[in-house]
């Protein structure tokens, strides 16, 4: 039986809720940074969101992240929101099954199939830049950072572009509709669209990461329709909201800091080897793992059922791991550059990440060669959420480009 608020010790308690505390709605890694910066414990109890505990520190954040046997993966959601949904393949699967999911997507997502979709990603951020980028100011969230992630996974999987307007209502009704109902009503609504996709994609194949899914076959197996469409719909809420945040907290960052701004644009090489320093500094995942059995972990009994979330923008920024983690550094150790948490770790880390790096580095290179300076057109403006993938809902951007 998962823990109950009576049996925590006081001394463990924070009424912090990190989906939906005010102050998020304003700047949520401020928030954070307020409420974790000085945080001497390094494991907390939260009574919002069903009950939780959140974990504030690198060493231990790794530790649970990397035993998967012991902290499970399903169900993800702070609070787990799997009544709206199938099982996410392979993000909720157990270990064994786990395996044998990585090694069917390898093919699509390893280092070397994702360098050949470089073309269609710079395609894709040029259309969208030399449309919207104009001198004055611009809503980034709105208008580029949602926009060329979305085109580009909709091509990917055979969606109809004509479409992005109601996935995006869909994709944020799912995390943040005001009532269940609601929620569900959104999960409902992508699962049947995906399934479809997927049957047209079986009477037809297509060049796309769906017929990829449908025909790869490892060792004489292949993945069930169920299993295509669970996948399918992972892909949909990933490739909706996580690349598009990493801009968004990217470009906000960047415009509180011109001077850094100019160093990346003026030097190629430096703007390459600085996008996992950026994506360490502005991870904004919300982890979580749910205990499998019954534990005592580092003098705190966690319960079989608890809910562990793991903020990695908190674990990113710890000290002891990270020398000044609050200063930009493009040239870190590679034992602090290869450890930090904005695409988890262990088993279950996103088998996405090469792709949302890249997408990542194209956008801000292709920017550089646009802009000569960005700035925050009004902070008042400018919104955001907490959850499971906490993010910005506006970001009035002005762009100069160079006369």
């Amino acid at each position: 039986m998962a823990s109950q608020l009576s049996e925590i010790s006081p001394e463990l308690i924070t009424d912090f809720d990190i989906v939906a505390d005010p102050l998020l709605h304003a700047d949520p890694q401020k928030r954070l940074r307020d409420v974790f910066g000085n945080e001497s414990r390094p494991v907390l109890y939260s009574p919002h969101n069903g009950g939780h505990w959140i974990i504030t520190r690198h060493s231990l954040a790794h530790e649970i992240l990397c035993n998967a046997r012991q902290f499970g993966s399903f169900p993800i959601g702070v609070p787990a929101n799997f009544t709206q949904r199938p099982r996410l393949i392979p993000l909720e699967s157990e270990v064994d099954e786990h395996r044998r999911y990585r090694r069917l997507l390898l093919p699509i997502f390893e280092p070397k199939a994702v360098q050949r979709m470089e073309t269609a990603v710079r395609e894709r951020a040029r259309g969208v830049l030399d449309a919207e980028l104009r001198d004055g100011e611009v809503d980034f969230l709105k208008k580029i950072a949602k926009p060329i992630p979305t085109q580009l996974f909709a091509s990917q999987m055979g969606l109809d572009e004509s479409d992005l307007e109601q996935f995006y209502l869909w994709e944020n009704g799912f995390y943040r509709a005001p009532t269940e109902e609601e929620r569900i009503a959104c999960g409902q609504n992508i699962a049947m669209h995906l399934h479809q996709t997927v049957q047209a994609h079986k009477a037809a194949p297509r060049d796309d990461i769906v017929s990829m899914l449908l025909a790869t076959e490892i060792e004489g197996e292949r993945l069930t329709d169920d299993e295509v469409d669970a996948i399918c719909y992972l892909l949909f809420l990933a490739g909706i909201d996580t690349v598009a945040t990493m801009l968004s907290f990217i470009v906000l960052y960047l415009a509180r800091n011109p001077a850094l701004w100019t160093r990346l644009r003026d030097d190629s090489e430096l703007l390459e080897r600085s996008v996992d320093e950026l994506l360490r500094m502005h991870a904004f995942i919300n982890l979580n793992r749910i205990v499998a059995e019954d534990i005592e972990f580092h003098g705190v009994t966690f319960r079989a059922g608890d809910n562990i979330v793991i903020p990695s923008f908190v674990t990113d920024h710890d000290g002891t791991v990270f020398s000044e983690p609050e200063t930009f550094n493009p040239d870190r150790s590679a034992s602090e550059r290869n450890r930090h948490h904005a695409f988890g770790a262990g088993a279950h880390k996103c088998i996405g990440l090469h792709l949302a790096k890249l997408e990542v580095r194209v956008v801000l290179q292709e920017l550089a060669q646009r802009v000569a300076a960005i700035e925050i057109a009004d902070t008042s403006r400018i919104s955001g959420h907490g959850g499971t993938t906490m993010g910005l809902d506006s970001l009035p951007i002005i762009f100069t480009l160079p006369r």
